[in-house]
């Protein structure tokens, strides 16, 4: 998808994929797993850089899109979240 950022972090061990177009600005990622997860001068969600929130908070933030903009894979790319 051209519209879709990914993001790695190996300390978080996972691999977070954004979709821009599905993004409406709700931040609720970002109050979950604010170590994660920011919006932009747009109003889209990013991935910070630096060191993230643990696995489980960033899967919570990506639960918590209203829009399912979020996708969740450990590092070998299995999706953890949204399950398939």
């Amino acid at each position: 998808m051209k519209d879709e950022k990914i993001y790695k972090n190996k300390d978080a061990k996972v691999i977070i994929k954004i979709i821009n177009s599905k993004c409406i600005s709700a931040a609720t990622c970002a109050v979950i797993a604010p170590e994660t997860f920011d919006l932009d001068e747009d109003g889209i969600a990013f991935c910070k850089e630096g060191t993230w929130d643990e696995a489980t908070k960033v899967i919570d933030g990506a639960k918590s899109c209203p829009t399912s903009a979020i996708i969740v894979e450990d590092l070998a790319g299995n999706q953890l979240y949204p399950e398939k």
